[in-house]
């Protein structure tokens, strides 16, 4: 499903499938409810659009499962939108330095199965990249599917050990490698040889957050969410992000 011209999109999930978006205002809208919910009023604000337009966005994203609305508790007069379905990807500019980067590394590890197994994902990215598809919002999903999957078996006695434990972990994956930064506040880098491309360095940072996320909220039972990015480097590139704790509220 989708509308507009096929020039750039979005994909996300929904309890009924894969939807499409490709409307500038409806990508707007998605984006702004990505971090809150948010009034009609909020998100004609937000986007500089008429209430008017907003509204008849909103009925067909409703209609399409990607979001859903309930009543103000303030004002029963208005509804407050929330972003129900699941980001998995979007559309970006294909590059051919991608394709290249991915050829030039299988030249190097096709002859030993081990090594070809092991190179496996970032060869994947870098062939998504090249086509145009970034699949940053579905590789940080899965991190936290992984995170989750683990289910405390690296808890330590405490937060520090706790993050030792996941380092170690995670640089097995060979996923690239993860240091970390500082304690207080939560800054980790990533950096591998293999990313000299910034977007292959976002999905690998999008898996590596929703990981550590995950494995930090089953420790301290808060949630933890990304306060800042930054890339940096020249050749290599390395990704510095900030995690911050958001203690649960219990009614």
């Amino acid at each position: 499903m989708g509308d507009g011209a096929m020039t750039e999109f979005e994909l996300y999930y929904t309890g009924d499938g894969l939807v499409q978006v490709t409307n500038d205002v409806k990508r707007c809208i998605l984006s702004q409810l990505t971090d809150r919910d948010l009034t009609l009023s909020e998100l004609a604000q937000a986007t500089g659009k008429a209430q008017s337009t907003i509204s008849v966005h909103l009925e067909k994203l409703q209609s399409d499962r990607l979001i859903s609305s309930r009543d103000d508790p303030k004002d029963n007069r208005k509804k407050i939108y929330s972003l129900t379905a699941i980001s998995l990807s979007y559309s970006k500019p294909s590059s051919e330095d991608a394709f290249e980067s991915a050829t030039a590394l299988l030249q190097k590890v096709v002859d030993d199965p081990d090594r070809t197994r092991d190179h496996f994902v970032p060869i994947i990215l870098m062939c998504l990249d090249g086509l145009g598809l970034c699949v940053e919002p579905m590789s940080r999903a899965v991190g936290e599917l992984h995170g989750m999957a683990l289910e405390g078996r690296l808890n330590g006695e405490d937060i520090r050990s706790t993050i030792s434990n996941a380092k170690r972990y995670y640089n097995k994956l060979m996923m690239g490698e993860l240091d970390v930064f500082s304690v207080e506040p939560l800054v980790f880098t990533i950096h591998s040889e293999l990313y000299t491309n910034d977007d292959i360095l976002k999905v690998v940072s999008g898996y590596t957050i929703g990981f550590l996320s995950k494995v930090l909220e089953d420790f301290t039972g808060d949630t933890f969410e990304v306060a800042s990015t930054e890339i940096y480097g020249a050749g290599p590139r390395y990704l510095r992000f900030t995690l911050e704790r958001r203690s649960r509220v219990t009614p």
